[in-house]
């Protein structure tokens, strides 16, 4: 039961180089008033003090699950006591034991007792967060209801380069708050909504294509949302390597429509079909503009000269939907690398759209904390009256509930 000011937090902490930072969570925490335990895993104690969090928490670092003072029942107790429970950082064995229901420490044992919500921030190298087993299992426990702070990219404590690092403290101390509020209004339930999202791709041969950087993250993040808050769900995805399909939250799996097209053509044709059952369309795809003109039937053959693609003009997927709407609502994106506003309005009225949310995007050989391949993102959603409400940066899943306030 939380207590008079704050909720009980209870966080687990295994074993990261990264775990150091979690005391600046710890202190955050108990300055804002709640009441905060840790446990630590054995490999944890290698990287932090339990002194160190004990002073910041005020109460005793736990770590073994017997000994002459510890009561049978002591993981039970954790368990019922957290409001929440935060595991940070979370390494790839961590992961693993979570996934699987194993139990064989502490922390496991705690986890797989308690009823309270899960938050999961990751953190190891890159190439064990790319490894196919180790994103199973995070599938596996966003499936279950988890929630995760998804790792940050940068330089590694082992020097090299690329995402894996712990989220910033501010960022897990955001995500701790949002998973602390009241249960989310049912305001979306009945309503029924479309969403294009992720990018497509042009065929060149049998074995070649074109395609551009989009992950898909905002148009899950959408979903995911509306999911939470009642709404049907349609979906058209265009996959590609990489590309992230909304994990359903807990008892909404039933409400999603899941559709995987690759090019332009298959997105139009899927997303008209599901069109006459919503109310609302929210094209976050990124939607190739040209196609090759002849794909060829085989593989080409490496040449020593110079080869010549002839693009043509692929189906305009937004439009087409507009063109064959009836009483349906549309949002629209807009990556831009220059004149984000100007072009955002110019794509607000040509394509007659009710909203449009205009977005920073980077130009070639810089980067950027909005757009595509990154977990922030921010800008300006603009209304049918050209009225314009400037968002921050900030993650996808928060800009995503911030976007769904101001829509019907």
């Amino acid at each position: 039961m939380a207590n008079s000011t704050g909720s009980n937090i209870l966080i687990g902490i295994s074993g990261s180089i990264a775990a150091y930072k979690t005391a600046d969570v710890v202190s955050e925490l108990s300055k804002q008033g709640h009441s905060v335990q840790c446990i630590l895993t054995d490999s944890a104690a290698e990287f932090v003090s339990p002194l160190v969090l004990e002073t910041l928490s005020g109460n005793p670092v736990r770590s073994a699950l017997f000994g002459s003072d510890i009561s049978g029942t002591e993981h039970i107790t954790l368990a019922r006591w957290a409001d929440l429970m935060v595991i940070a950082p979370a390494t790839a064995n961590t992961l693993a034991k979570l996934a699987l229901g194993l139990a064989d420490d502490l922390l496991s044992t705690v986890v797989l007792a308690t009823e309270a919500p899960l938050l999961i921030a990751p953190a190891m190298n890159t190439v064990m967060w790319d490894k196919p087993v180790v994103q199973g299992h995070v599938q596996t426990l966003r499936s279950r209801g988890a929630r995760f702070i998804d790792p940050a990219s940068g330089t590694l404590a082992c020097g090299e380069v690329g995402k894996g690092k712990l989220a910033s403290v501010a960022q897990i101390i955001e995500a701790i708050a949002d998973a602390l509020v009241d249960p989310l209004p049912q305001d979306l339930a009945g309503k029924r909504v479309l969403i294009t999202a992720g990018p497509t791709t042009t065929p060149i041969d049998a074995v070649r294509y074109i395609t551009n950087h989009s992950t898909g993250r905002m148009g899950a993040a959408l979903a995911e949302e509306a999911l939470r808050r009642g709404a049907e769900v349609r979906y058209v995805l265009g996959v590609d390597k990489g590309v992230q399909r909304p994990i359903p939250p807990k008892g909404t799996a039933g409400r999603l429509k899941l559709t995987e097209v690759r090019t332009a053509e298959e997105m139009a044709d899927a997303a008209l079909r599901d069109l006459p059952f919503v109310d609302g369309v929210i094209a976050t795809a990124a939607v190739m503009d040209y196609r090759i003109e002849t794909p060829a039937a085989g593989k080409l053959k490496r040449a020593t000269e110079a080869v010549s693609l002839a693009l043509v003009p692929s189906v305009d997927v937004l439009g087409t939907l507009r063109e064959h709407a009836t009483t349906q609502w549309f949002l629209g994106f807009a990556a831009e690398t220059d004149d984000v506003e100007a072009n955002g309005l110019s794509k607000l009225k040509s394509k007659n759209l009710d909203f449009l949310f205009a977005n920073q995007v980077a130009r070639q050989g810089e980067t950027q904390p909005t757009g595509f391949s990154v977990d922030t993102n921010g800008g300006t959603l603009f209304r049918k009256d050209q009225s314009a409400i400037a968002i921050e940066v900030q993650s996808k899943a928060s800009l995503a509930r911030e976007i769904w306030n101001h829509l019907p």
